[in-house]
């Protein structure tokens, strides 16, 4: 898989290449040539299709694929596109378990994949070359982050930081470490087993420790939970927005875009949301569309055609725009604001963390039934 840099692209580049100005309009008003314009001329199944898209939950994620299945379906009134919605800590089991079951009828056709999910996937084979002919936008990626055979298609990417009530946080976290701050005892929400997001690899990097040496991150969470410095392990964007909107839970590690769009979400802009970027480095997470194995021809077909139309600049400039996802998409132009955003600034970008996802994959059912076993079954 791509992800790092070793290419012609630096992350700083990408910055300012990906936008610090303008705005992206509407799917029904963006203005020169689309793949939506030759929609009808492409290879369309005749008979009747479906097809299962899965998409990411909360955050405004659910508005511009909303968009394109309404668009999609009018085009081709014999398609129809069921949105799956969830998270893919959730929803990547359960493939993999459907799979076991029929291989030759997937849970999921295609989809929205972060760096976790789409790093198992490839080791598990989940995942389908994708077809330049009948995808051109793939063109569009910038070449360090494109992945050998095209087995996915990467389109942006968030960091992971330390999200706070910044309206009870006075003074907000700025290392991996505050998670086990006595300030924040019961305060604490952790995503379940989503080691990529839940706070454990930062807390091994700020402990001399790496994702190929956790040990000493698991005895800090081992015992945080023995010492009920956690409120709850959550399984849901919503849950983590909601305890901590309440006050409930004062901090949670996780994606430093929500903070910002549920910020967005309030009259004003006007949120209790903040987020911290560790000195020690955020953790960099990159997001890939897929087709998922055993999809039938039509369904392969429908999906690459709708993958085509994300993947165009200003879909994708828009999706980013709701999101507060850096995109991975050559012209794609975000909001002004972004520009002063810690997670946009090219220096923090420069600074992540840089994670061993195959390593962390591999390690995945070993570390989950250590959970278990020195977490879970310490809460208080």
């Amino acid at each position: 898989m791509s992800g790092g840099l070793g290419g012609k692209v630096t992350r700083r580049e990408l910055l300012k290449k990906a936008g610090v100005a303008g705005t992206a309009v509407g799917l029904g008003g963006l203005a020169g040539f689309s793949p939506w314009s030759m929609a009808r001329a492409l290879a369309t199944p005749a008979g009747r299709v479906g097809v299962t898209h899965f998409i990411w939950i909360g955050g405004g994620q659910g508005i511009v694929p909303r968009e394109v299945k309404r668009k999609y379906e009018k085009l081709h009134p014999n398609v129809s596109i069921e949105l799956y919605e969830g998270t893919n800590a959730v929803t990547y089991p359960k493939m993999v378990a459907q799979r076991q079951v029929d291989p030759n009828k997937p849970l999921i056709n295609f989809g929205f994949f972060n760096i976790d999910a789409h790093t198992k996937g490839t080791l598990d084979d989940m995942w389908l070359p994708l077809d330049k002919k009948k995808i051109p936008n793939l063109e569009g990626i910038y070449e360090p982050y494109r992945i050998k055979d095209n087995r996915g298609a990467p389109w942006g990417m968030s960091g992971i930081g330390i999200l706070h009530n910044k309206k009870l946080v006075k003074d907000p976290p700025t290392s991996w470490n505050d998670i086990f701050d006595p300030r924040y005892k019961g305060k604490v929400v952790i995503f379940d087993y989503a080691f990529a997001f839940n706070g454990l690899l930062g807390t091994a990097y700020a402990n001399g420790g790496s994702e190929k040496n956790i040990d000493v991150a698991f005895e800090r969470y081992a015992r945080a939970a023995r010492d009920g410095q956690f409120l709850a392990l959550v399984t849901t964007n919503q849950q983590v927005k909601d305890t901590l909107a309440r006050g409930e839970a004062l901090i949670a590690p996780y994606f430093t875009s929500f903070a910002i769009t549920w910020n967005e979400e309030e009259a004003g802009g006007q949120g209790p949301f903040g987020y911290g970027v560790p000195r020690e480095g955020m953790i960099p997470f990159t997001f890939y569309f897929h087709i998922v194995k055993g999809s039938n021809p039509d369904q392969i077909d429908v999906a690459s055609e709708v993958l085509n139309m994300y993947l165009w600049k200003d879909t994708m400039a828009r999706y980013c725009n709701f999101t507060a996802a850096v995109p991975l998409i050559k012209g794609a132009v975000l909001k002004p604001q972004y520009k002063d955003e810690p997670s946009f600034l090219p220096a923090n970008i420069q600074k992540a963390l840089q994670i061993d996802w195959a390593y962390v994959a591999e390690k995945t059912p070993e570390w989950r039934a250590r959970w278990d076993r020195q977490v879970k079954a310490n809460m208080r």
